[in-house]
């Protein structure tokens, strides 16, 4: 009877595994507990018994082991009675490594005895008997010795790999020689055949090479049958067939593959990893009914949305569970794991092409340098501080208002990026002292300056908190920059500052003229301009998502509303790469591809919802909100927007504006800011940026404002305001 329950434990938790051997089916309740005693010293879990489906005990089979059962169990005070450890070890895993020797010098003299064998035409006869038996001890010592160099009697065999092959090789391929050595030495070379060196090479690299991968081959085909349903594969390619590799290593995903989808006619019929590709999409309601398939795993992570769309539409027919790989350029490293996999989202739907990144110009750029973010804790400003952490930076340092969000992303880096130095700062844009501070002890070479407000109705209601934010907080920012010198500055701006409607869109566009004129021989500064992104914390996604959950309606401001949409990695991707590009005064233009309209994401998201628009959830449409356009613009085609050597970044001249310019700009509009003037606030704002045409809803705040000046007059190059308050009509 060869049947045991091993515990396998690791600190605190231990791992249950059923592995049973026999012919004949055994069945015992007495008989399991004492073979669980025998080589746990513990009995087996009550529950073993009704979990398997036998009354008595365990039902154990035969032909060859399989795993039928691997849980965590917690230690309990009846496990460790006598007060040990509860770190816990079977007689087998105690003397592991010793087996492990013993039986692979088993096999080292067996490789040796079937070299004589094979040169003999397994006829050996005196004397070559005798020399065989005299050489042994010599061979055996020497692979000993080699083998244990290369460390090849420890490690799990269940991950070897072709690092593991390469050692035994190496292994073999210097014992060899140092045996033919050996053997002449002590016993010369008479009746010692000289081609045994060569067979014995041979078949050491396919005995211990080989039952390290039969190990691999059992531990995998044995997961197989405890994966809890089956599961398609749709995309035989390259991350297909990486999660096809991990699954059978990973004993944790409970994925069976049973089988690929692709569309592509050469591949059909092909196996990747063992598992071959069933038929192409058009098939997937009939291999899923024939299959018994319960998952589908989509692992197409450079497909556009529309084929993605098209894919999750068929799965939602068969009534399946879907889910999928991120976009590639959504991983941060490019390679794709089991970790990655996920639930559809809307941003799969909205998929591009991935966005082609000059990685070595990026990193020979910041690799090395001090790299300032500003607003750090935001969803730019964070996603900026994992994509700059990944190429290597000297200094990474962050600065955020909100200790809350600097505290996640400060956790994400210290997680992620363990070998990384940087500094998470509390501060705001607004306190000209600590930010001077910062920039004097750190000496950033780049700034990437994300802090701003961009919540549109919100601050057409705030105008003069969005004024002193996104003005004068990118004022000190920049002119802070040129001041210690630094060598790159990169202003965040929105496509809202193109021929802006409201509070918002001016204040960025002023904050791009700002540091056109604050340009210096030392310090380049340049802006990148693009649109919405989903997931960020004022996009409509989470207030849909959060609609979708209380099933309430969903609302949406217009029909024809449209938006342009990018995710927050993608954008992110390409202000790096524009911030490569720039040499001062420029406004990079994002590409975001075509508009969207709003009600088709919502109806997207409902459907991902398990959901029907309409029949579950219902569009409400509300209107416009203050200072909102039906239509942003980017300005990709009008004159003066010229290319670049990324195809999705366009460039536009932004002008001149001279130094004295900005700094009466921004006198006039802290005078009128801190006499609560929305009027002449509105009216200045209109005459440094022409373009901008106010919102009904700012109108009348400004008509309602309490202040109005009285005389102006200019002295010594400065603007001298006097206020007098409204007379009550």
């Amino acid at each position: 009877m060869r049947a045991s329950l091993r515990r396998l434990a690791t600190r605190d938790r231990v791992y249950q595994t059923l592995v049973h051997i026999g012919k004949e089916p055994i069945q015992g309740g007495r008989t399991g507990k004492r073979i669980a005693q025998l080589f746990t010293g513990w009995p087996p879990p009550a529950e073993f018994p009704s979990r398997l489906g036998h009354p008595d005990g365990l039902t154990l089979t035969r032909i060859f082991p399989v795993v039928v059962q691997t849980r965590p169990v917690e230690l309990t005070q009846n496990h460790v009675s006598d007060g040990r450890s509860a770190t816990v070890q079977t007689p087998l895993l105690k003397y592991r490594h010793p087996i492990i020797v013993l039986s692979q010098l088993f096999l080292f003299a067996l490789t040796y005895y079937f070299s004589f064998l094979l040169r003999f035409d397994f006829n050996l006869h005196e004397p070559f008997t005798h020399s065989f038996l005299k050489t042994l001890p010599v061979v055996v010592s020497v692979k000993l010795l080699v083998f244990s160099y290369f460390r090849l009697f420890r490690g799990w065999w269940r991950y070897v790999g072709m690092s593991d092959l390469l050692d035994i090789i190496k292994a073999a391929a210097i014992s060899a020689p140092l045996v033919y050595l050996g053997v002449y030495l002590a016993h010369g070379m008479l009746f010692f055949p000289r081609s045994v060196c060569v067979i014995d090479l041979t078949l050491t690299i396919c005995a211990i090479g080989g039952i390290r991968f039969a190990v691999r081959a059992y531990t995998e085909s044995a997961r197989v049958h405890l994966a809890d349903a089956n599961t398609l594969i749709i995309g035989a390619g390259s991350a297909g067939s990486a999660i096809i590799r991990e699954l059978r290593g990973n004993g944790k995903v409970k994925y069976d593959p049973v089988g690929f989808i692709d569309d592509d006619p050469t591949k059909q019929g092909m196996k990747l990893q063992g598992v071959k590709v069933l038929g192409t999409s058009e098939h997937l309601p009939r291999i899923i009914k024939e299959n018994d398939v319960a998952h589908i795993l989509i692992a197409m992570p450079s497909a556009a949305g529309k084929q993605i769309q098209r894919i999750i539409d068929k799965c939602r027919a068969c009534k399946v569970d879907f889910k999928t790989l991120p976009a590639y350029g959504d991983i941060i490293n490019g390679s794709v794991s089991v970790g990655h996999i996920r639930n559809v989202r809307v941003e799969d739907l909205l998929r591009r092409a991935p966005v082609q990144m000059d990685l070595g110009r990026i990193r020979e750029k910041l690799q090395g340098k001090v790299v300032l973010i500003t607003g750090a804790g935001g969803s730019i400003g964070s996603e900026l501080a994992r994509q700059v952490a990944n190429v290597e930076p000297g200094e990474l340092v962050l600065f955020d208002q909100s200790e809350s969000d600097l505290h996640k992303i400060d956790i994400d880096l210290a997680e992620n990026f363990p070998r990384l130095d940087y500094a998470a700062l509390v501060g705001d844009i607004l306190d000209r002292d600590r930010l001077s501070d910062v920039m004097a002890q750190h000496r950033p070479h780049f700034v990437f300056h994300a802090a701003a407000y961009k919540h549109v109705p919100m601050m057409e209601k705030n105008c003069f908190q969005a004024v002193t934010n996104n003005i004068f907080g990118t004022y000190h920012a920049a002119h802070l920059a040129r001041e210690f010198e630094v060598q790159d500055f990169v202003l965040i701006s929105s496509d809202k500052a193109v021929n802006p409607s409201n509070i918002m869109g001016v204040t960025k566009r002023v904050s791009e003229l700002l540091i056109l004129g604050l340009q210096h021989q030392r310090t380049h500064f340049v802006s990148v301009r693009f649109g919405n992104v989903l997931g960020s914390k004022g996009s409509v996604l989470p207030l849909f998502e959060e609609q979708i959950a209380r099933r309430r309606p969903v609302t949406v401001t217009h029909p024809e509303a449209r938006r342009y949409f990018m995710t927050i990695p993608e954008a992110v991707q390409l202000v790096l790469q524009a911030a490569t590009m720039g040499k001062g005064g420029e406004i990079f233009v994002l590409d975001m591809g075509e508009p969207i309209k709003i009600v088709d994401v919502a109806h997207d998201l409902i459907r991902l919802s398990g959901l029907e628009p309409e029949r579950d959830i219902p569009i409400v449409y509300t209107g416009l909100r203050p200072g909102e356009k039906l239509f942003e613009e980017l300005k990709l085609d009008e004159e003066g927007i010229k290319p670049t050597a990324h195809e999705k970044i366009r460039v536009l001249e932004g002008g001149r504006v001279s130094s004295r310019q900005v700094e009466i700009w921004i006198k006039e509009l802290e005078a009128r800011t801190n006499a609560k003037d929305v009027n002449g606030l509105i009216r200045k704002l209109r005459e440094i940026v022409p373009e901008y045409s106010p919102s009904q809803e700012i109108l009348a705040l400004a008509q309602e404002s309490v202040y109005e000046p009285l005389t102006m007059s200019m002295s010594a190059g400065s603007p001298s305001v006097k206020w007098t308050r409204k007379q009550s009509s």
